[in-house]
C-alpha cells in the first residue's frame, strides 16, 4: 500500500467530484505519496499546522499505470508519485490522523 495525506476539506471536495486532485498536480505534475514507513515523517514535515488529516490508502497495483518512484531533493529515499488525478474507486480505504495532546500525529 501507498498513502496520501489529505486535508479534510480537500477530501470532502473529492467526494463531491468523484476524483482526488491536489494543487501539486497542476504545479508539479504529480500527487505526492508516502510509504507506510514515510507516512508520519511526511505528516510532521508538511502538515505541522494542521490538527487532523485524512489518509488515503491506495494499492500500488491499482495505480501502477500512473505511479513513479522518484527521489526527493533533500532525502536519500524514493517516494511514490501519482501522475494524474486519482479516481475514488482506486482508493482502497481511508483513516484519520489527529494530533494528540503532545502535538504528535497518531492514527485514530
Amino acid at each position: 500500500m501507498i498513502y496520501h495525506l489529505a486535508k479534510p476539506e480537500d477530501w470532502e471536495k473529492a467526494l463531491r467530484k468523484g476524483t482526488y486532485r491536489t494543487p501539486s498536480l497542476s504545479s508539479e505534475g504529480f500527487i505526492h505519496l508516502s510509504t507506510q514507513a514515510q507516512l508520519m515523517e511526511s505528516a510532521r514535515r508538511f502538515f505541522s499546522l494542521e490538527q487532523e488529516l485524512v489518509v488515503l490508502e491506495i494499492a500500488e497495483k491499482n495505480v501502477k499505470h500512473l505511479l513513479k518512484w522518484e527521489s526527493a531533493p533533500d532525502r536519500e529515499e524514493l517516494f511514490p508519485h501519482i501522475y494524474g488525478p486519482i479516481p475514488l474507486e482506486l482508493i482502497a480505504d481511508t483513516f484519520m490522523l489527529m494530533k494528540n495532546s503532545r502535538g504528535e500525529w497518531e492514527k485514530v
